[in-house]
């Protein structure tokens, strides 16, 4: 059997995911692997048609797929993203058809799901079925375990792939937008007081996008300023190479770092202004997301306010609606909400606009970020220990942060509560106290926060606020 392996790191050979396609390709002598370098080739294959031939002619020759990337800010890096939008507008489906696809990516489980579940979609979209994805950890292969499940995911590709069973699809064909939006006329400017907001779009002349970013930008006044993605300098992806860890210092000096922090960061409220490309935003605003990771894994974004103007199936896409509300909470940020052109009645999408420049103004003037859920939980702790543990001797300026800001919270260091938490233990295993505590279960648990309520001096302050408001 012909595998083609389509590697999405711009590290080429040298990449952790392609240790583990190189393991599954000693395992499997009978079985042929091809590897296209996607992510390292991606100017090659976009400049030059005959370099695109070459990917496609292996695709065509393959009776497998299999896509090995690591996860770069929660997707897969800019540079394959750009390759699959090149499939679409070339429309290279046919050499896709019918055939499995598979997935195997490295990262530190951190928003891997998302990453494989967009390759996914993708797959299906271009035709194919899903064998599965096979998510592991950068180091997993070391051991024998990973090493065992990476065979048993081989084989069990293998055999859908030879047998071809008929797989019912995941994720329903986007459905496509073809109304056109125009605003009703120029609204009136908002009183946006002292606040500073930048809309940063990929908007192409003449697009709804274009057309929406617009309205929202009058409704802004002089305070707005719009950043198109090309003004901010990139000449390339992020190659991956971990250099900005110890310092935050970028390996490319193309200006994109200075244009982040002055045109985006230095903002109270940011509007990501995208449009749907297959099923996330642009390439060209996932190599900026990819970028800023200068930055590393510290919140930049704390306590700003972003929108999201959307052109496209937006609403189909739910990786694509997870990763930014994700993203959005991890900076420390709040979302005011996200507005696209699929209404059908243009006078309702001014409405929407109008409502989200009111709602990003009230917000950034309360400073109201709601608590974050589960993804930003967890998605925290993963840094936490990782940082900690494997990665501290190289992102230096992430462990100053999360030691400077209280994010090691690990709680075996909580040795009161410790204490607390054995000495209750041992008070539950006496069987009178036991029935007792089952008895007041209910109150045990709202008690304290009962007490909160009354001893609250947020609510005191609030009350005398109010009181003498009205005075």
């Amino acid at each position: 059997m012909k595998i083609c392996v389509l590697n999405g790191s711009p590290k080429g050979m040298e990449s952790v995911t392609m240790q583990y396609v190189r393991f599954l390709e000693l395992a499997n002598p009978g079985h042929t692997f091809t590897t296209e370098n996607i992510g390292q080739r991606i100017a090659a294959i976009e400049a030059n048609e005959e370099e695109y031939k070459k990917v496609i002619a292996s695709i065509d020759a393959a009776d497998a797929i299999l896509f090995a990337t690591p996860v770069y800010f929660m997707l897969v890096p800019a540079q394959l993203k750009r390759f699959i939008e090149l499939l679409f507008s070339h429309n290279a489906r046919p050499s896709f058809f019918n055939k499995f696809a598979a997935s195997i990516t490295t990262s530190i489980h951190f928003f891997d799901h998302t990453a494989n579940e967009y390759l996914h979609a993708i797959a299906e979209d271009l035709g194919m079925h899903w064998a599965g994805s096979f998510m592991a950890g950068m180091n997993d292969l070391l051991g024998e375990d990973c090493q065992e499940q990476l065979l048993r995911f081989g084989e069990e590709f293998f055999w859908l792939a030879e047998k071809k069973p008929q797989l019912q699809r995941t994720y329903p064909p986007l459905r496509p937008v073809n109304r056109e939006y125009q605003s009703a006329g120029i609204p009136m400017p908002l009183d946006c007081g002292d606040k500073k907001i930048v809309i940063l779009t990929d908007a192409g002349p003449g697009t709804n996008l274009e057309r929406m970013t617009g309205r929202l930008a009058s409704l802004f006044g002089r305070s707005a300023s719009i950043v198109p993605l090309d003004d901010l300098k990139m000449k390339g992806g992020c190659l991956g190479c971990c250099a900005c860890a110890f310092d935050n210092t970028c390996v490319y000096t193309d200006g994109f770092c200075e244009e982040w922090e002055t045109s985006v960061l230095s903002a109270d409220i940011i509007i990501l202004a995208g449009t749907v490309k297959d099923r996330y935003f642009s390439a060209e605003f996932k190599q900026v997301f990819d970028r800023s990771f200068y930055r590393g894994h510290v919140p930049v974004m704390t306590g700003k306010t972003v929108g999201i103007l959307a052109q496209g199936p937006y609403s189909w896409c739910s990786t694509l609606r997870e990763v930014l509300h994700a993203e959005i909470a991890l900076q420390g940020a709040a979302l005011a909400g996200t507005v696209t052109d699929e209404e059908e009645i243009s006078f309702a999408t001014d409405g929407r606009i109008d409502a989200l420049a009111l709602r990003c103004l009230h917000l950034a003037k309360s400073g109201c970020v709601p608590p974050a859920g589960f993804p930003v939980i967890a998605g925290m702790k993963i840094f936490r220990d990782a940082i900690w543990s494997e990665m501290r001797p190289f992102f230096r300026a992430d462990h100053a942060y999360y030691r400077a800001h209280g994010l090691y919270d690990f709680p075996q260091n909580d040795y009161s509560r410790r204490i607390k938490t054995t000495l209750f233990g041992i008070l539950l295993a006496i069987p009178q106290v036991r029935t007792q505590v089952r008895k007041d279960m209910k109150q045990n648990i709202v008690r304290p926060l009962q007490e909160a309520l009354k001893t609250s001096r947020v609510l005191r302050r609030h009350a005398d606020q109010t009181r003498a408001g009205r005075e």
